[in-house]
């Protein structure tokens, strides 16, 4: 963005050191050192950097601020401190002096690198240097548009990565559904009572008018942590790092049928899966593959292989994969334990998950009340729905696709000025030109034409060094991505046409206004 900002300076700077030759040349012819010519544009350039700099800290202070709160949820808001300290004004004011001075300096010493005789000439229609500066200018333009390709492909990219995790597969549907954490031992309750409790609590959910299927679990979705453990498979032996490790979970009676996951072989975890009864589990197909393969799994057995937990389970379901805490990675090996029968005793927490027929959180007064009626001193730690837990976890992808779309359009702005500048200051320095070619008949049509294809050369100018620039750079937010590629054809061919879009715009009033040119006083002076 500050690259292309100064190319802007620096192409309005080149102009208006043009404008001022003839100032120059008499300035020269009287005395004045280039030295102290120099010194002068470039104090003027500095000045202009400096209320530039002061007018971006300015508008930094509310800008900061309105995209943390753009990317915050709303019943979330994103603790982030933006306020600007001694080291931020610092670098603030260090990038301004030394834009100043490097972006003003080679504009003055061309304007002080002229030939005094021919400026000062009365009839002079050009100066020396004059095309080296209009060539400078449309190098300007070509760089500020492979940056702008550059921002807008990567702004595109993170849209589209925010966009596929928002429609990622979770096995089961994200709507309707409600997840509730209750702390048990913060209301008194031992390891022995709180079986007792949890299930209670599970009846009397059930009761509720609206509520299709009632389920709890230790880790919850999208919400606590997560278990894994060392396991032994039976049948299945390897040495390599990792190959006898998996999560796991312990799971309330039916969760499967609550939350939506289909069971392909074998059953479910039931109400008959108590302390009483034998230890069983059921895993899921990245489980069921990975240990067997094509062999059914239903009655093999899974140690858990944690020192003070150890127990040996019997697999007696498989169900399909599902996301539970992660969007990106793949669905992890897992197996699910009882609840009622788990690894060591009782959690001391549990998160209820509620499957309702319309609007969960419509249910939540209900729910609160269900579960103090059950017992008021135990408290409820959480209370959010799977979408708002969701969006949650998509807070970082999304604040990056706001704050680069923003930067994206912005440079794209920038851009089409930079280019409307540059067409503009060449169609006055070429008016001479353009009205012989209309007094010799030239249509409108053609002038017009012939601008727009300079603006179309170089945009794809831009475009062809921007598209490799863009694949190199892409290596280093290559793992921020979700389903693309780092130079995915739909995101590239958008960009592209962005551009081009916007830059026949920017190039249209100056052509418009290049056709319209009256012969008679383009020529008035010869």
């Amino acid at each position: 963005m500050l690259l292309i900002a100064c190319a802007n300076v620096a192409n309005l700077l080149l102009a208006r050191a043009t404008a001022r030759q003839k100032e120059i040349g008499v300035r020269i012819a009287l005395g004045a050192t280039r030295r102290r010519l120099v010194r002068q544009l470039l104090t003027e350039s500095c000045v202009l950097a400096g209320i530039g700099g002061g007018a971006g800290v300015l508008f930094a202070c509310w800008a900061a601020r309105f995209l943390v709160q753009l990317a915050s949820p709303a019943s979330n808001p994103i603790p982030l401190e933006v306020a600007p300290d001694g080291r931020v004004l610092a670098f603030t004011a260090t990038v301004s002096v030394l834009t100043g001075v490097l972006f003003g300096l080679v504009p003055a010493l061309r304007a002080t690198r002229i030939d005094v005789n021919s400026t000062l000439k009365e009839n002079a229609r050009s100066v020396a240097g004059g095309s080296t500066r209009l060539n400078t200018g449309k190098l300007l333009v070509i760089g500020q548009v492979a940056i702008s390709l550059l921002l807008l492909l990567g702004a595109g990219l993170f849209v589209r990565t925010l966009r596929n995790l928002h429609l990622a597969e979770l096995g089961y549907s994200r709507e309707s559904l409600l997840l509730v954490r209750v702390d048990a031992i913060s209301g008194g309750y031992d390891s022995s009572a709180r079986a007792g409790f949890y299930q209670r609590v599970l009846e009397n959910l059930k009761s509720i008018p609206g509520v299709r299927g009632v389920t709890l679990s230790e880790n919850g979705l999208f919400s606590g942590t997560e278990g894994g453990d060392q396991i032994t498979v039976e049948g299945f032996h390897s040495d390599k790092e990792g190959d006898n490790a998996a999560r796991f979970d312990e799971i309330g009676p039916n969760y499967f049928s609550a939350i939506g996951i289909p069971i392909l072989l074998g059953r479910e975890i039931g109400a008959q899966d108590t302390i009483s009864s034998s230890q069983v589990c059921v895993v899921n197909e990245a489980f069921a593959k990975f240990y067997f393969g094509q062999s059914n799994p239903i009655g093999k057995h899974v140690t858990d292989e944690f020192p003070d937990t150890r127990a040996t389970f019997e697999i007696v379901g498989v169900t399909r994969d599902a996301r539970d805490h992660q969007l990106r990675e793949d669905v992890p090996r897992r197996f699910y334990v009882p609840f009622f029968h788990p690894l060591g005793e009782i959690p001391p927490s549990a998160y209820y998950e509620i499957r309702a027929f319309a609007d969960p959180q419509n249910l939540l007064p209900v729910v609160r009340r269900r579960i103090q009626e059950v017992d008021s001193a135990v408290p409820i730690l959480s209370a959010r729905s799977l979408t708002e837990l969701l969006d949650r976890s998509l807070v970082r992808e999304r604040m990056i696709a706001q704050v680069s779309s923003f930067f994206g359009l912005l440079a794209l702005l920038l851009a089409s000025i930079g280019l409307y500048g540059v067409l503009a200051y060449a169609i006055e320095r070429r008016s001479h030109e353009i009205g012989i070619r209309m007094a010799l008949g030239a249509p409108q049509g053609r002038i017009l034409g012939s601008v727009l294809r300079e603006t179309m050369l170089l945009v794809a100018l831009g475009i062809i060094i921007g598209t490799p620039v863009a694949f190199a750079c892409g290596r280093f937010v290559q793992n921020s991505l979700y389903g693309l590629a780092v130079l995915d054809p739909v995101t590239l061919s958008v960009s592209v046409i962005v551009i081009a879009v916007v830059a026949m715009l920017a190039a249209y009033v100056p052509a418009r206004r290049a056709s319209r040119v009256d012969p008679v006083i383009a020529l008035r002076c010869e």
